[in-house]
């Protein structure tokens, strides 16, 4: 929030936000709190983001792209645009990162509905600037460093501008902040054009 009120001011001033989430939960098990969410009110914009192994773990992938395919079919009905939440890898578990590119690109592709890369952003931060930590010590939250990337990832994406130049840091200091801006713009440049 604080992100798009520093970008945009009239839309964080117009707009709102709610989370629906499940601890450690699987896209398939948000059925009933999105069919209440989507009737208590117009929305713009609906993510979809499973828990990171969701959509890649052999026993949940299929109920994944079923789910994820049905929420599409919801979120367009109820007249807002669903955008999938690209997850990213855990610490030192890099592979996951092609495994997670592949499903929700996949699913992007197959619904038309538009995905956010912060998994491929995270990627790259962490093979260029190993220095920044973007997982807290669970190896699978983000720390500050790690939500702000997420941000401005989708801030490229939804806004469909460059996060370039936001004066907000987070508190993580202006050469950390624009380049993980800079990451941002880049990873969505890069996956738009793929």
């Amino acid at each position: 929030r604080a992100l798009l009120k520093r970008a945009r001011p009239d839309v964080a001033s117009a707009g709102r936000g709610r989370i629906l989430t499940i601890s450690g939960g699987r896209l398939p098990e948000h059925r009933a709190g999105l069919n209440t969410l989507l009737a208590s009110q117009p929305w713009d914009v609906v993510v979809l983001q499973g828990h990171s192994r969701g959509p890649i773990s052999d026993e949940t992938e299929d109920a994944f792209r079923d789910a994820a395919r049905d929420y599409v079919e919801m979120i367009r009905t109820a007249g807002a645009e669903p955008v999938f939440f690209m997850t990213w890898a855990y610490t030192g578990k890099p592979e996951m990162t092609a495994e997670i590119d592949a499903a929700y690109t996949g699913i992007g592709r197959e619904t038309g509905a538009r995905v956010a890369p912060v998994g491929l952003a995270f990627a790259t931060v962490t093979a260029e600037r190993p220095d920044i930590e973007l997982r807290m010590a669970d190896a699978r939250h983000p720390t500050v460093a790690g939500t702000y990337l997420a941000a401005c990832t989708f801030f490229a994406v939804l806004h469909r501008a460059s996060p370039e130049g936001i004066d907000y840091d987070a508190g993580l200091g202006s050469e950390t902040a624009a380049y993980l801006q800079r990451v941002a713009r880049d990873t969505v440049q890069r996956y738009q054009q793929d």
